[in-house]
């Protein structure tokens, strides 16, 4: 009898505990955003976001996409060469694809 209470506690709090970590789950979206300048997409330039070591550089075409951000306000910082390094602060709960222009040096 013992070892049967014992089992129906135990396994309850194994459920209690899956349905815990189901709710504190973080939401996490993508950022996508194109790089310009005056009169063209940019390439190579290199983006990061909140400092973190993850780096991602725009395609042939300017655009960048940052995957499993999670959702809240963050600092996209950009950087190229021949221009001025930019930092943009983005909220991924109102926006998730973005713009920047970049200015030459």
């Amino acid at each position: 009898m013992k070892q049967t209470i014992f089992s129906i506690l135990f396994l309850l709090s194994v459920i209690a505990f899956a349905n815990n970590n189901e709710t504190t789950k973080i939401k996490t979206t993508t950022l996508q955003g194109k790089v310009v300048d005056n009169t063209e997409s940019l390439t190579g330039v290199k983006v990061t976001i909140d400092n973190q070591e993850t780096v991602v550089y725009t395609d042939f075409d300017g655009n960048f996409s940052l995957e499993n951000i999670p959702v809240g306000t963050h600092k996209i910082e950009l950087s190229l060469i021949t221009y001025k390094n930019k930092e943009v602060s983005v909220d991924l709960s109102q926006e998730n694809k973005i713009e920047i222009k970049l200015e030459a040096k």
